[in-house]
């Protein structure tokens, strides 16, 4: 295996060990070790651990060594960490803590847009709100198509308001959509309603009335959180409760 993709491999194992605390807060990880288990160069080891204390998850103590660091020191806005904790056991509470995250942040991104987006952004929100409509009435709402195209949407309008910190988390909110449809958490036909939400959103930025838009996209993301994750993380949409029959 290519050195790049051993690092690669070597950080995503390790990661997702972290989430599910078989490493817990405090333990001591010996480069030796990850050496003999992986066969990989001490180059390579260190190379997966810088990236890990680059998101906070271990770090550097002197006459010590590396040692994982505690869950508030995690970089949890980084997409790796995002995908990792939907891959383990606290997935649930992942995507109830993003979706909240995108409710405070979705709605204010419509309303920027609705005053700021350019007119290609503004006609790609309705051309890429068409596309899942359609795909969503053929049934193809599991589909990698499908999740593209409702990546580039919520892309476009964070991008589209024309701030850069919420433009900054087109990635937060790609890891999340490709999480939730990995994890079987996307209907194969998606609710009417949340399509609906799509398309009043997309067509009240494209007429430029931003407290529309912020209305709509507030209803959108309120619809999807309580289709996909109720409050209590035991109990699940339909959806999901299907797949797990």
């Amino acid at each position: 295996m290519a050195s790049a993709l051993m690092h690669t491999h070597v950080t995503d194992v390790l990661g997702q060990r972290l989430v599910s605390r078989a490493l817990g807060p405090g333990e001591i990880v010996n480069l030796a070790d990850i050496e003999a288990e992986f066969g990989i160069s001490r180059t390579v080891a260190r190379e997966a651990m810088r990236l890990l204390e680059s998101l906070g998850m271990v770090e550097v103590r002197r006459r010590v060594g590396l040692i994982v660091a505690d869950e508030s020191h995690w970089d949890v806005l980084n997409p790796r960490v995002i995908e990792w904790r939907l891959a383990g056991p606290g997935r649930e509470a992942q995507l109830r803590s993003l979706l909240d995250l995108r409710i405070a942040v979705e709605p204010t991104a419509a309303r920027l847009a609705a005053l700021n987006a350019s007119d290609e952004q503004r006609e790609r929100l309705l051309e890429l709100t068409e596309a899942l409509r359609d795909m969503g009435g053929r049934g193809l709402g599991e589909s990698e198509e499908y999740l593209r195209a409702d990546v580039g949407w919520h892309q476009t309008l964070l991008r589209a308001s024309g701030n850069e910190m919420l433009a900054a988390l087109d990635g937060v909110v790609e890891a999340v959509l490709v999480g939730r449809t990995r994890h079987g958490y996307s209907p194969q036909v998606p609710v009417g309603e949340v399509l609906d939400h799509h398309d009043t959103t997309a067509r009240a930025v494209a007429a430029r009335m931003p407290e529309a838009a912020e209305v709509c996209c507030r209803s959108l993301v309120t619809r999807v959180r309580a289709e996909l994750v109720l409050p209590d993380s035991t109990v699940v949409s339909p959806a999901v409760a299907a797949r797990r029959a």
